[in-house]
């Protein structure tokens, strides 16, 4: 299948010069209007896409990101249609390519809502894209986010705006009072309240981008999405072991859910994947088995060696594992199984709720849930000599700053796993 091209009407014009989508087949060839126009200055002929390397010009460079995101959307739809058509057999013609385009990029212009609430209502119905380069499909959950900041923004306006947010109000005096209201009437937690203001800069941008809103202080450096590093608990290998030895015999619920978590805690995977795994997703490298799967929340193909324990798990099911139930009734049965188990460790909490600080002691067992899992894998993985980068390879994490807040290791196992280290056995090894 052919590639669309992306070209400039003008090429050689000083000024903006609208971008053309060109898609030759055969022996014709559809020029379709993007309706984006650009400065041939700002064009990268080689990727065919707006220059993404401006510095000290934030507005061009959102602008330009803006023009790539929309451009995207114009790839992708297009590839959609010809896909479509190729299944059902359809002839491509340049009449039926503008008029499939014609109807997702010009449709009757509706009466464009410029209201801070009818504008967010608007983009959550409306939206299809993420602002990521390059674009991704909006996933539901990601929806249920927008939806849950959109709820909470109309309690806060009509308890202190009678109802009448608008742009020109968000603020750093909204910023305070919002945090303030998120703490005491929801008992909000740091990183919560800054997941709710991360998805309000991301309805100001897009306001921004679609030139309704002209209000900049949402990008003041102090309007920040602010979050907390909260420890969480994670299974060791020897909790991992008492697990697989638990006696769970005639208790084939219970049995089930254990060996499914174990998977995960082997894998590093989430529960929406470890969950979803098929015979098919089962290989032989030539050097072993492994697991190749393609993540639901990220899309991404990961490999991941298989552990013995989930080697044998397989096994145990003949590669078809038991039906998953609810992640929220997995985690209490997990509960049960850690208590089962004697995983009883006290583990302290130190966190902020509601503006306050506090710390708890739990046993451990009362603080294990499906995400346990991920995070006991990638920290016995470290714990194990296995490196960061070979780790975030399973793990699917992009940045190592991310990666290493899935690793909780206590400053005593630090020291542990420092003294077999050669820099502090090398000078003992001479005195021997």
């Amino acid at each position: 299948m052919a590639k669309p091209k992306f070209q400039l009407k003008k090429p050689k014009s000083e000024t903006e010069t609208l971008i053309l989508l060109v898609y030759r087949f055969r022996n014709d060839k559809l020029v379709y209007s993007t309706g984006e126009k650009i400065l041939p200055s700002n064009w990268d002929m080689e990727t065919q896409r707006a220059k993404n390397n401006i510095r000290g010009n934030k507005p061009l460079a959102d602008r330009l990101k803006s023009i790539n995101i929309q451009l995207e959307r114009y790839d992708t739809k297009l590839a959609e249609i010809l896909t479509s058509w190729k299944v059902q057999k359809i002839p491509v013609t340049v009449a039926g390519l503008r008029g499939e385009l014609d109807k997702e990029f010009k449709k009757e212009p509706k009466t464009r809502k410029t209201d801070f609430f009818g504008f967010i209502q608007n983009h959550i119905d409306t939206v299809k894209f993420t602002r990521t380069t390059p674009p991704k499909p909006i996933s539901k959950l990601t929806l249920v986010k927008y939806r849950n900041t959109f709820r909470i923004l109309r309690d806060f306006s009509e308890r202190n705006y009678k109802g009448k947010l608008d742009f020109k109000d968000i603020d750093m005096g909204f910023y305070y009072d919002f945090v303030e209201f998120l703490q005491k009437q929801y008992g909000h937690t740091p990183n919560t309240i800054g997941k709710h203001i991360k998805v309000i800069k991301l309805f100001m941008r897009e306001a921004t981008d679609a030139g309704i809103n002209k209000n900049m202080a949402f990008e003041n450096r102090k309007f920040a999405a602010m979050t907390e590093a909260v420890e969480h608990a994670y299974l060791n290998e020897r909790e991992l072991t008492q697990l697989w030895e638990l006696d769970l015999t005639g208790n084939k619920r219970l049995d089930a859910v254990r060996d499914l978590f174990l998977i995960g805690c082997y894998t590093a995977l989430r529960f929406s994947d470890f969950t979803a795994i098929q015979p098919e997703n089962i290989i032989d490298t030539g050097k072993g088995k492994a697991l190749k799967i393609k993540t639901y929340k990220t899309n991404q193909l990961v490999y991941i060696p298989l552990h013995w324990r989930v080697e044998a798990i397989l096994k145990k099911y003949d590669n078809h594992l038991p039906r998953a139930i609810t992640n929220q009734k997995m985690n209490e049965f997990l509960k049960e199984l850690g208590k089962m188990a004697g995983i009883d460790t006290p583990f302290e909490i130190n966190k902020t709720k509601a503006g306050v600080r506090y710390s708890v002691t739990k046993p451990k067992y009362e603080l294990i849930t499906t995400h346990t899992a991920r995070r006991s894998a990638a920290t016995n993985m470290f714990k194990a000599g296995v490196s960061s980068i070979a780790i975030m390879k399973l793990t699917g994490h992009k940045t190592e700053s991310v990666f290493l807040k899935y690793i909780n290791i206590t400053e005593e196992e630090n020291a542990m796993m420092l003294m077999g280290h050669e820099y502090f056995t090398k000078g003992r090894m001479k005195a021997i």
